[in-house]
């Protein structure tokens, strides 16, 4: 692909991101809500509870507070849509999203529990037991005594797992913070209104939603955020066909939706985005906005546990990391390669911009590319 053809598309899902501009900066004295971030983009990753909280703060302009003061209000949960992974959705589509994509019944998954020893009896006496005693929040260590007190074994991986299979199948989800810790709920009791819509309803509304807040993207994009069969993946996408845009570039077809946010004509400047952002789980391939030769540095063990990324103009140009103190917030940031001084001070406003989303104030260490960095840190 040529390099003018592939910035172009970087901007655009920098746009289409909520990234450049954010969504909340049309009316900066009114930051855009939670809800309103979990519905442009579907669904944001969020299997670690702070990138994932940082990812619905850099498109809003909301404060950490902030954030959990919507999943307090209802308005955003953290269950298992797909791919037997965390993510960030609206409360009212919690349910449905779980039922149509998380498959809880796959092979993976009965193979593990088998591994386990989970039998269907555990799954369906949990089921029962969550039922009957989440109609509020607890943490994840009153479940388990929970799961003791009624005759299941949670020890080990257990009581992760039968969690796991009941937020994936639509019963429970993650209420807010008890303490450090996660707390699960029955989703009919804790969210005030769950959407139904039918199957078809569902896939387009997945399809619409994941196309204009990711695009340009290609089908396999879709199928592996959906992480399902092409054949679900090219229904979904027939059912909003006439709201695609399809180009052709360097031979691959890329979709747009034909009301995508407005591509700025400037370039995208500098962010940190936290791991496991959309802008890089969010595509099946990741080569427009990830240099290949940089991937080891970025995930560096190969196995998708990615760092948190330094973005330069909607391509990724380093990674960064976070040491709390008491007092303030360090931000190391290593760049691939040698930044100007202008650059060195986008770096400077992103971090204000993270360190004002904890409340604390920044403090940024300049980390030399290819040095490792400094000791300590979270």
């Amino acid at each position: 692909m040529r390099e003018t053809d592939r910035r172009r598309l970087r901007r655009a899902r920098m746009a289409a991101l909520g990234l450049t501009p954010p969504l909340g900066s049309t009316t900066p004295a009114a930051p855009a809500s939670a809800l309103q971030v979990a519905r442009e983009l579907g669904a944001l990753q969020a299997q670690d509870y702070a990138s994932g909280a940082w990812s619905l703060g850099v498109r809003s302009g909301l404060t950490l507070e902030q954030v959990e003061q919507a999943v307090v209000d209802r308005q955003v949960v953290r269950t298992w849509p797909m791919r037997g992974t965390i993510h960030w959705v609206p409360a009212e589509d919690a349910r449905w999203m779980c039922e149509l994509l998380a498959a809880p019944r796959s092979t993976t998954l009965a193979t593990r529990f088998a591994q386990l020893g989970i039998t269907a009896a555990d799954v369906d006496r949990s089921g029962q037991v969550f039922e009957e005693h989440l109609r509020e929040p607890r943490s994840r260590p009153d479940v388990a005594a929970l799961l003791v007190e009624h005759g299941i074994d949670p020890a080990g991986q257990r009581n992760y797992h039968l969690i796991g299979y009941h937020c994936m199948s639509g019963l429970i989800c993650q209420g807010p913070l008890i303490g450090k810790q996660p707390s699960f709920v029955l989703i009919d009791a804790w969210v005030p209104r769950s959407r139904r819509p039918s199957r078809e309803e569902g896939l387009a509304t997945v399809a619409e939603r994941y196309v204009r807040s990711h695009g340009p993207v290609t089908e396999k994009d879709l199928a592996g955020w959906l992480r399902g069969p092409l054949s679900v993946t090219r229904e979904a996408l027939a059912l909003v066909d006439d709201r695609l845009v399809r180009e052709n570039v360097d031979g691959q077809v890329w979709l747009t939706h034909v009301d995508a946010r407005p591509v700025p004509d400037t370039p995208g400047g500098v962010h940190l985005l936290p791991q496991w952002d959309e802008f890089l789980l969010g595509y099946k391939s990741r080569d427009v906005t990830l240099p290949p030769e940089h991937f080891a540095r970025v995930v560096p063990g190969r196995n998708m546990v990615f760092k948190p990324t330094l973005v330069v103009d909607g391509e990724v140009a380093g990674t960064w990391r976070r040491v709390s103190r008491s007092s303030h917030v360090r931000v190391e940031v290593q760049p691939f390669a040698e930044l100007s001084a202008r650059r060195w001070g986008e770096v400077e406003r992103a971090a204000e911009a993270y360190a004002a989303f904890l409340g604390v104030e920044a403090q940024v260490v300049r980390v030399a590319p290819g040095l490792p960095s400094a000791d300590g840190g979270t």
